[in-house]
């Protein structure tokens, strides 16, 4: 007898057949479909967000982090990073805007004057670039004025720098430190690159022109984006930081008042162009430190050597122009030649020297006071016309001699052994450095990055700095 199999339950699940699988998600309702495509959607936009977020912060990292930690330029190995060139053109910047702004007051609010004086000062500010390639010049500059001085043995401590910072305040408000000299004011340590000694062609008396300073264009850009060189500007005059305090201050007074108008001023500095007392004291160090290798440069330099007293009558190649450098034509000399001899033959027929001077040389400088040159060392002259005066007998008038600007008509009254006067030492204490400085470049290697120009601050801007009292046409 066969056993009957005992169910328990309701009938078994059928097991889905891939045919059923498919039916059922053919048939999934409408709602899910939407939840299913909203969370794709959802998943979609997060990693949108995601990936932008990082782009972001990622372009801030770069920009903030890493590029101001890149070198824009390398001397010899030294590198300047954007950050310290950021920090001092921006410091440039206020500190050209706040001469501009004493001067502004120092004439009064005339705003002609003020464009007048200040024509490439304003024109520095309004060109990035211009600014921007002087600075970063000026800071190669400085790394190879480093190198040499050590190279020299030649250092400046903090004491040093603290002095010169100190002296500067001093002199912005009238005043003087105790223990130290009267000095001239003068500006903050410049930061254009500008010539220690402006290239002349020699020392042969010629009539002084005056020259009128006029703005500057932006500079040409060569093929790899570097300006071309252009005209130093000259120094606008600083005017005093605050009321000047009266002369007859105490020496604990000077020294507070001047503290006071430090921190002042350096609080200024980091409120407007958000840059750091360090800064601003880089650049003293570097001023210090430049008088420093002067004074080591100065030791080979002598104190007295043979100087000449003469006078002269001057017959210019070009009397409209006695400084035109453009070679003179065969009628030119021989128009000054007839002229020389023609003097020549009056003063021999007892013409007095100093009348005729002031009647026919074309050196209107020295014609006012009889062809009068005083005592000046013969090195100082065009070769031709040294040689000349070392040369004759004392009380011979000699000529003419030709110069490159004319044949000359001289007379030394006396040669000597005499000290050098302090602002001719001083011209052969900054010409013996700016020789040693361009020696130092010669030979230099200095890489600048190919996108310098684009790491050009243009903060504070000029409306910033400038706008509330001489506003953009």
């Amino acid at each position: 007898m066969s056993k009957k199999t005992k169910t328990v339950g309701g009938p078994r699940s059928r097991r889905l057949s891939a045919e059923d699988i498919q039916r059922r998600r053919e048939y999934k309702s409408r709602a899910e479909r939407e939840r299913m495509w909203q969370r794709r959607a959802l998943f979609g936009i997060g990693f949108l967000v995601l990936v932008s977020l990082f782009v972001l912060v990622g372009s801030v990292v770069y920009e903030n982090i890493i590029v101001p930690r890149q070198p824009i330029s390398t001397v010899n190995g030294t590198k300047i990073t954007t950050q310290d060139f950021q920090d001092r053109v921006r410091f440039q910047r206020w500190q050209l805007a706040d001469s501009i702004r004493n001067l502004y007051y120092m004439v009064g609010g005339n705003v002609d004057a003020v464009q007048q004086y200040a024509a490439q000062q304003l024109n520095d500010l309004q060109s990035p670039i211009s600014l921007g390639a002087s600075v970063l010049e000026q800071m190669e500059n400085d790394a190879l004025l480093e190198q040499g001085a050590k190279a020299l043995g030649v250092t400046v401590d903090d004491a040093a720098v603290q002095q010169r910072v100190d002296e500067f305040m001093a002199r912005s408000l009238s005043l003087t430190l105790p223990g130290q000299p009267t000095r001239t004011p003068t500006e903050v340590p410049s930061e254009t690159p500008t010539p220690l000694v402006s290239p002349t062609p020699s020392n042969t008396p010629l009539p002084t022109a005056t020259s009128t300073p006029a703005p500057s264009a932006t500079p040409a850009l060569d093929e790899e984006g570097n300006p071309l060189p252009t005209a130093t500007a000259t120094p606008v005059p600083t005017a005093t930081l605050s009321p000047t305090p009266t002369p007859t201050l105490e020496p604990d007074a000077i020294v507070a008042t001047v503290s006071a108008a430090k921190d002042n001023w350096l609080a200024d500095a980091q409120e407007r162009a958000n840059v750091e007392r360090d800064v601003v004291y880089q650049v003293f160090y570097y001023d210090a430190l430049q008088d420093a290798v002067k004074e080591k440069l100065a030791e080979d330099i002598p104190t007295e050597m043979l100087q000449v007293n003469s006078r002269h009558m001057l017959f210019a190649f070009n009397p409209q122009n006695p400084r035109d450098p453009t070679p003179p034509t065969d009628e030119q000399k021989a128009d000054a030649l007839a002229r020389a001899e023609a003097a020549l033959a009056a003063l021999q027929d007892g013409e007095p020297f100093a009348e005729l001077a002031q009647a026919v040389s074309d050196d209107t400088g020295s014609a006012s006071n009889g062809g009068e040159l005083g005592w000046s060392p013969a090195d100082k002259y065009d070769p031709a016309f040294a040689d000349a005066v070392l040369n004759a007998e004392i009380g011979e008038i000699v000529g003419p001699i030709e110069s490159q600007f004319g044949y000359h008509i001289i007379q030394v009254h006396a040669r000597e052994v005499r000290p050098l006067p302090e602002n001719e030492l001083a011209d052969r204490k900054n010409k013996a450095y700016k020789d040693w400085l361009d020696g130092l470049k010669a030979e230099a290697s200095i890489e600048r990055q190919k996108d310098w120009i684009q790491r050009i601050p243009e903060e504070p801007t000029y409306d910033q700095l400038l706008g509330d009292i001489l506003p953009l046409r």
